[in-house]
């Protein structure tokens, strides 16, 4: 076996692996104790095993051994003595129930011990199974790190038995006391239908919730309400059977468009982990299988991805694919998925396990006869073995296909007066001389069929791998074309028959699949244009005898039946592909959006389209353009698009979405952002609402507009009526005029042009006191706030107009709620709250559910590191969190946030390092000052700040003279933001203490100056700088020789910071005044206890470097 980029594929030959009967019935026990039986492969023999697993990955190496006739007649005699396991075969029908699991105890016994190792992480403890003596020690089964989360494929051929090795697991599962395990199947016929195989596995989970207590159901109902909020009716589209679970009665309304994809895909993502996060709750373990992968839609893939990588998923989780390796080469998706998952194992806490099954060599073909025929001696069998291996090439499904056509056919029979079986191997060698593949052999077969039997068949085969007996025999009573009585027979009956024959079997409550995707294919395998025909009928009998829910929950898989084979233009055809298109639009399954929308737009009548039929046209054109650049498909996109901006005869407001998708694309997608403020000033313009009266004048006009708003906005309804009080923005105009400013403010925002910026929040801020509230209105007061905070200092007002915006958001779900709760959070209510009652936990969980991960990220940021850092929270449990938040940030390649936290990082680590020299520089491991490029103005102003606050604990001279050096750096780069708190702070900290050193006049004039306006924010009611206050009072006072009030302030100071738990400035605080009462007061004692009290805090913050050289200093006064 060659090995691949992957990982090395070790063989292991079963079929010539000497084991011994007793070991080879007690692993099939494992399997088929419980009548679990063969599933849907008959597998067998000779296999390959990869396991590429977190921490190791060792090869098991093969062992080929000879297997003794004597053996083998042992091992079939025992199969069949043990009844418990096997079912004693009635006369002349073969024995099918071991075949599935014959040589694959080495398999079996790897995946029971991933199972295991999952539960023992569970558990919180190491667990291996035990291994027999011939057991390799370096086995990947036996020494592989234990993780709640796993992830295995099981790769191989058609036919090979990769789904009846997968469920082996089901035992073991259903074993625990709250175990889930579900599958999921992907259709060859489907793989443009988004998440089908995840969304079927959901569906089984919900069948196992609705089984429980009544109690128990709305528990969770509830629970994944809290979850999901908004995202229950996305996942409700693509999981239907959540309906019986969840009650939307209570879900928020929202003033999105369901076809808003600006963060569309990731908003889908996350409601599944959201979802999954649930039931691993409810269900522990479980254990998802998810057959032909090879099939899988790329989003799917993506989200099998986030599925497993989510680190705050803390239950066991399984997921399980089997894949045909013979259709996956190294340009499939599946095959770069894989090895994406191999890079980012280690960093996201999950083990990867790969196996590969083959088909089998003579012995274990050999074996699987035995069985079949409950035959002890294996050289009476030895000779048709060597002929099926001919015939078969050894795989065990076709190995089973062509036995049974050998008694069909005659050629192997039961002789009842021996009794034993019997055949002639030259009669069946020239039979079969031109044996067909297994397709041909299973088309023999049904061909024998009643004719009845055999149209049910192609029925079931149209509706995928799986179906329930209420579709069919809806099928079977509606559809019209009959060669044959149906009514000689109900369809129960029929289903019978074939389950008899070994075509289909039961999976559920009437629920059915075929035994294997060839029988499908068999069934299907005719002429294609027929076919296509039939399927076309199966289709629109299913579309117009369907209510409309049920149509919805099938919909894709209906338009899909009737697109295969429709020659007709017939507008119902048309309208149904474009309730299909917008439907995968809104869940982000943008190549079915456009497949669908295509499939539209050539039903359409050529000579009518831009006339009877003009609305229908224009939202198939939008739709296809939209979705074509959410591909990356441009040069299509701009076909669509210009197909109606191209057209004389179409109104501005007929081509503004088009136009609205093209501003898009200009900002976003080419980043041209002076381009996209022509375009859409332009447009603006041509929606009558001119924003910019001169470009040469903006900036006057900015503050005239600015000062009018603020006027206007102040007189709008109190946060608790504002809703309902200015109603909601209905006007389409009026709609695209707030979108549109939103682009042009974010262009504006990246060419630095806060003119356009100011003007543009102004005037959607108008827009909605005059027209209503939209999805944007939220974002838009927040912003005015903001602005007010910047420009104005006014905190009262800007707190004012942030509850208006929160007040919006929370009565009307919006897209852009998370960006509006974070600058409430972070830029306009830390002036005027404390901040310990801030948290952006809320602004993340809104951010990852509306899958905006760019604000996520941010909040992220704040909750985890800039809000407790500030505050003056222990630098040991922050640094802690910073490699995982790390991981989530690189997850979804938000790199701005990335580069800030490495600044933090950086900063912290040389915090809490030992005394040394250059603590003060922003040098390391993590991150590198001299290296920065300054990518924007945040990341210079991070930069600056942290540089800062490395000073400030080392060197007060080395800060002041970089306070005056820098000045108001930071906060012009990065206005209200409120670190610039602190960032004054400290800069006046250490003006004051160089002044008070060195007696230079500049140090005093530029510390007052600071010190003036950290008590105008106080006055203004900033809750959070009162100490600062008290504490450079304190120093002012002790620089003008006013000891008594030096002394009194700093006092109230100290005592402030230890209420709060500032630790980092109570520390300071004791620092400073130990330095005031020994230089100016010559008090030794006093000022070694306040030494000693500033290390106290100091430890229990974690600055390492500033406690041991404090400690130095107490050292000089002892």
């Amino acid at each position: 076996m060659e090995s691949t980029p992957i990982t090395i594929i070790a063989k292991i030959s079963n079929g010539s692996n000497v084991q011994s009967t007793r070991d080879a019935v007690k692993s099939l026990e494992h399997v088929d104790s419980e009548g679990e039986g063969l599933a849907s492969e008959h597998g067998s023999a000779v296999s390959s095993v990869t396991e590429a697993s977190q921490g190791s990955g060792s090869s098991i190496p093969s062992q080929p051994k000879s297997l003794e006739s004597s053996q083998l007649a042992n091992s079939s005699a025992m199969l069949r003595a043990n009844s418990s396991l096997v079912n004693k075969p009635s006369i002349n029908k073969y024995n099918m129930e071991p075949v599935g699991l014959i040589g694959r105890e080495r398999q079996i016994e790897i995946l029971k011990s991933r199972f295991e190792a999952m539960m023992a992480a569970d558990d919180g403890k190491e667990k291996t199974p035990e291994a027999d003596s011939s057991s390799d020690p370096s086995s990947p089964s036996l020494v592989q790190s234990c993780s709640q989360k796993e992830l295995i494929f099981i790769k191989g051929n058609s036919g090979v038995g990769k789904s009846t090795l997968a469920q082996t697991l089901k035992k073991h599962v259903e074993a625990q006391p709250n175990g889930a395990y579900v599958t999921g199947k992907f259709e060859l016929n489907g793989a443009d239908v988004p998440y089908s195989g995840i969304a079927k596995a959901f569906g089984e989970i919900c069948e196992k919730i609705r089984s429980l207590p009544h109690e128990s159901i709305s528990k969770v109902g509830v629970a994944i309400s809290e979850a999901l909020e908004g995202e229950v009716e996305t996942i409700l589209r693509l999981v239907p059977e959540l309906n019986d679970v969840v009650s939307t009665t209570n879900t928020p309304s929202t003033l999105a468009d369901v076809t808003d994809i600006e963060y569309g895909h990731e908003r889908v993502k996350n409601a599944f982990r959201s979802l999954t996060r649930v039931l691993c709750s409810q269900f522990s373990p479980v254990v998802i299988v998810l057959d032909d992968v090879q099939w899988a839609d790329v989003t799917s893939l993506e989200a099998i991805d986030f599925l497993i990588s989510d680190r705050q998923n803390e239950n066991s989780f399984m997921i399980v694919g089997c894949y045909r390796s013979n259709e996956v080469d190294e340009n499939s998706l599946l095959f770069n998925k894989i090895r994406t998952l191999q890079e980012k194992k280690a960093k996201f806490g999950f083990n990867i396990t790969e196996l590969e099954l083959v088909c089998c060599q003579l012995e274990d073909v050999n074996k699987i006869l035995m069985a079949m025929m409950s035959i002890d001696d294996a050289e009476e069998t030895r000779g048709l073995a060597e002929l099926c291996l001919k015939r078969t090439l050894g795989n065990p499904f076709f190995l089973t296909e062509f036995m049974i056509m050998l008694q069909d056919e005659g050629l192997i029979s039961y002789d009842v007066s021996a009794p034993k079986w019997i055949w002639d191997e030259k009669k069946i060698a020239d039979a079969t001389m031109s044996t067909a593949n297994v397709v041909e052999l299973l088309q023999a077969r049904i061909r024998k069929l009643p004719e009845r039997v055999q149209l049910m068949l192609q029925y079931a085969a149209c509706l995928g791998s799986s179906f329930n007996i209420a579709t069919l025999r809806l099928i079977w009573q509606k559809h019209p074309v009959l060669s044959t009585d149906k009514s000689l027979e109900s369809v129960e009956d029929m289903i019978k028959t074939t389950v008899e024959g070994s075509f289909i079997e039961g999976c559920g409550d009437q629920e059915y699949r075929f035994v294997h995707d060839k029988v499908q294919e068999a069934v299907l395998s005719r002429d294609e244009e027929a076919n296509a025909l039939f399927q076309f009928r199966i289709g629109t009998v299913l579309y117009y005898a369907l209510n409309d829910k049920e149509l919805e929950n099938t919909l894709f898989d209906v338009v899909d039946l009737i697109n295969k084979g429709n020659r007709s233009k017939r507008l119902e055809f048309v309208t149904l592909n474009l309730r299909a298109a917008e439907k995968a639009l809104s869940i982000s399954a943008f190549h079915s959006a456009s497949k669908y929308a295509v499939s539209g737009i050539n039903l359409l009548p050529a000579a009518e389209k831009w006339t009877s039929h003009r609305a229908l046209s224009l939202r198939l054109y939008t739709v296809a353009t939209e979705a074509e650049i959410a591909l990356g498909h441009f040069e299509e996109a701009e076909t669509y698009s210009n197909e109606v901006l191209d057209r004389v005869d179409c109104t501005v407001m007929e081509k503004l979405p088009l136009k609205i998708a093209k501003a898009k694309k200009l900002c976003t997608v080419d980043m041209k952002y002076d381009d996209t403020i022509d375009f859409t000033l332009e447009l603006l313009k041509e929606l009558g609402c001119k924003l910019v009266w001169n470009r040469n004048t903006a900036k006057a006009q900015a503050i005239v507009t600015f000062l009018k708003t603020i006027r206007l906005a102040k007189k709008a309804p109190d946060p608790s009526r504002i809703v309902e009080s200015l109603g909601v923005m209905t006007e389409p105009g009026h709609q695209a005029r707030m979108k549109l400013i939103a682009r042009l403010c974010y262009a504006s925002m990246n060419t630095d042009n806060m003119a356009l910026t100011i003007l543009g929040i102004c005037k959607s801020v108008e827009t909605t006191l005059k027209y209503g509230v939209c999805d944007l209105s939220s974002v838009t007061f927040a912003g005015l706030g903001y602005l007010v905070v910047a420009i104005q200092q006014d905190f009262h007002t800007a707190t004012a107009f942030c509850e208006k915006a929160l007040s919006i958001q929370k009565a009307c779900r919006t897209p852009r709620q998370a960006e509006s709760l974070y600058v409430a959070c972070c830029y306009v209510l830390p002036w005027t709250n404390p901040l310990q009652s801030l948290s952006c936990a809320e602004v993340y969980a809104a951010a990852m559910r509306m899958g905006d991960t760019d604000y996520a990220m941010w909040a992220l940021l704040a909750k985890h590191v800039l809000f407790p850092y500030t505050l003056g929270k222990a630098l040991g449990p922050i640094l802690k969190e910073c490699p995982k938040i790390l991981s989530q940030m690189e997850e979804v390649s938000q790199s701005q946030q990335v580069l800030i936290l490495k600044m933090y990082w950086q900063m912290m680590r040389n915090l809490t390092s030992s005394s040394s020299s250059n603590l003060h520089e922003l040098e390391g491991e993590i991150f590198s000052s001299k290296s920065f490029d300054g990518r924007s103005a945040v990341h210079e102003a991070t930069v600056h700040l942290v540089q800062g606050e490395l000073l400030i604990f080392t060197d007060f001279e080395m800060a002041a003279e970089r306070a005056i050096e820098s000045g108001d750096k930071f906060e012009k780069l990065v206005p209200a933001i409120f670190p610039a708190m602190i960032e004054t702070f400290h800069r006046a900290v250490a003006l004051y203490a160089s002044a008070r050193r060195t007696k230079k006049r500049y140090c005093r004039v530029h510390a007052n100056k600071l010190a003036k306006r950290i008590e105008k924010w106080m006055k203004s009611g900033n809750p959070n700088v009162k100490y600062y206050h008290l504490f450079l009072s304190a120093e002012k006072a002790a620089l003008n020789k006013k000891f008594d009030a030096a002394e009194e302030n700093y006092k109230k100071a100290i005592v402030l910071t230890e209420q709060t738990g500032y630790m980092h400035h109570a520390g300071l605080c004791n620092e400073r005044y130990a330095d005031f009462l020994l230089q100016e007061k010559d008090d030794k004692v006093g000022a070694k206890y306040r030494l000693s009290e500033a290390i106290r805090f100091y430890e229990t913050w974690g600055a390492v470097g500033k406690t041991e050289k404090l400690k130095k200093l107490v050292e000089l006064y002892s």
